[in-house]
């Protein structure tokens, strides 16, 4: 059960849960970092139960080796073979479909990595339509996608969100946004459809076997009810609701005197878009 922290019995319960968890699955975007940058009781949090700790989000357009950058810039040394991302986990399994010939709507950077993947990236009549949060999503790509979709293709999509939060609490336009605009031109059966991100099971499973965990004995931290809580709890996953979601928060999580490990800005080299 997820136990949102309305008072300090809650949030005691919390990080007993916590304790008790052989590893932890912690979401990043709005939960973890807002943009590309952590939050820094959440760095904290991260550094203090690195050892078993995978970080599994729906984010479509950066690599687990970002994520590990933005972590390192703040101090902490997380491995990127423990990060789990919607996008990267999209592009990698269409790959693993043998001669499939894929449509891939995402932006530039994530459509070179599929390419590099091995897939076979083709602009229409595709086996396959492989959907990520493409920020320069066209009438014409749409179009293509939807053709291909009606020609039989089978359509893989990182993840549903249709919004994600942003700096100040802007809401920014997601994935599930482009996949409703598709659904409302074309009805797909649900056997032609492949949901990569939460509340799926694959990011949870990945997490999980990198871990060396069962679910029931893993504890998911987000703050998504409809991704991150309903995701595990189909595993049968004990999860908790951080804030936004919540009242409950990484300070509490950490404890009243716990210290925040200073964010450092990162630099340049690590500056990648969402």
């Amino acid at each position: 059960m997820h136990a949102p922290a309305d008072d300090p019995a809650g949030a005691e319960a919390a990080r007993k849960s916590i304790d008790k968890a052989r590893g932890l699955l912690l979401d990043w975007d709005g939960c973890a970092a807002t943009g590309n940058r952590p939050h820094e009781q959440a760095v904290t949090f991260i550094a203090k139960h690195r050892p078993r700790l995978a970080i599994v989000s729906n984010n479509s357009t950066q690599t687990p080796e970002d994520i590990s950058g933005l972590l390192a810039d703040a101090g902490v040394d997380f491995p990127s073979a423990r990060i789990f991302l919607a996008g990267m986990e999209a592009l990698t399994y269409a790959a693993g479909i043998p001669g499939v010939r894929s449509l891939v709507l995402a932006n530039g950077r994530m459509k070179a990595l599929g390419r590099a993947a091995g897939l076979q990236l083709v602009r229409g009549d595709a086996d396959a339509v492989v959907l990520l949060r493409d920020t320069k999503f066209t009438y014409s790509k749409l179009e293509r996608a939807v053709h291909s979709l009606a020609r039989g293709a089978r359509l893989i999509v990182a993840n549903p969100d249709t919004t994600h939060p942003g700096q100040g609490g802007a809401l920014v336009p997601e994935t599930g946004a482009l996949l409703a605009a598709i659904t409302s031109c074309i009805d797909l059966q649900p056997e032609n459809v492949q949901i990569i991100g939460k509340p799926s099971s694959f990011l949870f499973e990945r997490a999980c076997a990198a871990l060396k965990v069962t679910p029931e004995s893993a504890l998911m931290i987000g703050d998504n009810p409809d991704t991150d809580i309903k995701g595990a709890h189909r595993l049968g996953m004990p999860s908790l609701l951080m804030a936004p979601g919540s009242r409950l928060t990484f300070s509490e999580l950490l404890g009243e005197h716990a210290p925040a490990m200073r964010f450092a800005r990162p630099r340049a080299a690590r500056r990648v878009a969402f």
